[in-house]
């Protein structure tokens, strides 16, 4: 992260999303425009939101090599106790994706039942040159992915899978 502050403390984790958003404010117009709507999102920093992205976990994430373009989707399972549903992220014409795990493995704040990667924690999303660089940190490693746009959906079915999604087609 170049912006959000995460430290770690002696009882979990201080996380700071306001640099991040002091920046989002000077790199708004330099955004495609689903990037920029996702990182704007009101919710998308208030802890205290249903739509604030800390706390999800991922449930999956899929990778489609169609004609011309790579397609990512990554999909968060909300949070039992904060999250009225999950989360599913798009990215058009992928050019980099890269998940990186911890080597330590699970830390001593986790729940037993905690995925590998972790909770989510904070995001940003900053302009790149072929369009926008997403980076996720979990508290058990990291998820970036540089695309030309993201297209982000909250979703009806606690494992941030669509309930109406008529096509299992990443863009192929």
């Amino acid at each position: 992260m170049r912006f959000a502050k995460i430290e770690r403390t002696d009882g979990g984790y201080f996380l700071d999303p306001r640099p991040y958003l002091a920046h989002l404010v000077e790199i708004r117009d330099q955004l495609p425009a689903g990037a920029a709507a996702f990182a704007e999102d009101p919710g998308h920093y208030d802890f205290a939101s249903t739509k604030c992205v800390k706390d999800l976990t991922l449930a999956n994430m899929a990778l489609r090599d169609g004609v011309g373009r790579i397609t990512v989707e990554l999909q968060f399972a909300p949070n039992k106790f904060k999250h009225d549903s999950g989360l599913r992220i798009r990215y058009e014409n992928a050019i980099v994706f890269s998940v990186n795990a911890d080597a330590e493995g699970r830390n001593e704040f986790a729940w037993p039942d905690t995925h590998r990667l972790g909770d989510l924690q904070l995001d940003e999303i900053i302009p790149h040159e072929q369009g926008c660089s997403h980076e996720i940190a979990m508290t058990g490693g990291s998820i970036r992915v540089i695309a030309s746009d993201l297209h982000a959906e909250w979703c009806d079915n606690g494992d941030g899978t669509a309930a109406n999604r008529e096509s299992d087609d990443l863009g192929a």
